[in-house]
């Protein structure tokens, strides 16, 4: 019998471990909202210009929304899709960076603004057992390290909180006899990938993509609602994995905190008022109902409930 039992008991435990590592793995694997993540050129302030074609601010900005789409956990809009927007809502870039722009408006736009500066951009030879021999446009035998440096901002569109802010430096070391230094371009994927300058650029990107994975892997999507007649409504559907019975707290914009010298806008506060669960989703709009509160207005902002 206590053969018996303890079997039974290890049973127990064992079926124990296995169901909360199931729970642990299904709450990773839950489908979150996607964030709108807005791009903005990065700004170059490197100094030394030793590549041909267009400088790196638009290139490295093309880059990043590429491996944002590759993940599959973001919205992300093309340039020109992205300026076709701004122009319909009458804003500017800068705008989604400006406290004293109505929340409910950028909301419309995306959550998050990526900001940066390109600080450097380029490699340096390391002479390896006497002079430095070039041949066609080629570097001889030598070590070659590319360096490239990225002052990144996160800003949070709705409040125009920085929410991450840090330089992302990067290298990459060669050691490759023929280092094709002259024919290096953006626009030559196959060449730029080869490059170093080229592999600590990509690296740099992908620092930037695992930081925005970590910084909305816990943060709440916001939303504007919308009222027609007795319906209420949430700009965003399918596309960005909203489900039916996700429910969302309601908030109201409040007391606007101003500079009292320079009349800036620092903080915007909200109160939240409300409730609303979706019970229809679509591609663009998700209807939903009150759960509680009530008197809800256009331009409300909702935001997921954890």
């Amino acid at each position: 019998m206590v053969g018996i039992s303890r079997r039974l008991l290890l049973g127990a435990v064992l079926l124990g471990i296995m169901a909360g590592a199931a729970g642990l793995a299904g709450a990773e694997d839950t489908p979150g909202i996607k964030f709108r993540i807005i791009v903005g050129e990065f700004a170059d302030k490197s100094e030394h210009r030793w590549y041909h074609g267009p400088g790196p601010g638009a290139g490295m900005a093309d880059m990043l929304i590429t491996a944002l789409v590759k993940t599959g956990k973001f919205r992300v809009f093309e340039r020109a899709a992205l300026d076709e927007l701004l122009a319909e809502k009458h804003l500017s870039m800068s705008d989604l960076a400006n406290p004293g722009v109505a929340a409910q408006q950028k909301f419309e736009i995306g959550d998050i603004l990526v900001k940066a500066t390109i600080t450097e951009f380029g490699y340096k030879e390391g002479k390896v057992g006497g002079a430095l021999k070039k041949l066609g446009g080629k570097a001889g035998v030598g070590s070659y390290t590319g360096r490239v440096a990225v002052d990144m901002r996160l800003i949070d569109i709705g409040s125009s909180e920085v929410i991450w802010a840090e330089t992302v430096t990067k290298t990459e070391t060669s050691k490759s006899l023929q280092l094709d230094t002259n024919k290096f371009s953006f626009g030559d994927v196959d060449r730029f990938d080869d490059h170093v300058v080229g592999k600590a650029t990509r690296k740099v990107i992908n620092g930037v993509v695992d930081k925005l994975e970590e910084e909305t892997r816990n943060r709440p999507w916001q939303g504007v609602l919308i009222t027609a007649d007795a319906f209420l409504f949430i700009d965003g559907g399918t596309e960005l994995g909203i489900r039916p019975g996700m429910k969302f707290d309601v908030l109201r914009q409040g007391q606007v905190v101003k500079h009292p010298k320079t009349g800036k806008v620092l903080k915007v506060m909200h109160e939240t008022i409300g409730v609303v669960r979706a019970t229809e989703v679509e591609e663009g709009v998700t209807t939903v109902e009150a759960v509680e509160g009530s008197g809800f207005v256009t331009g409300d902002v909702v935001k997921l409930r954890k």
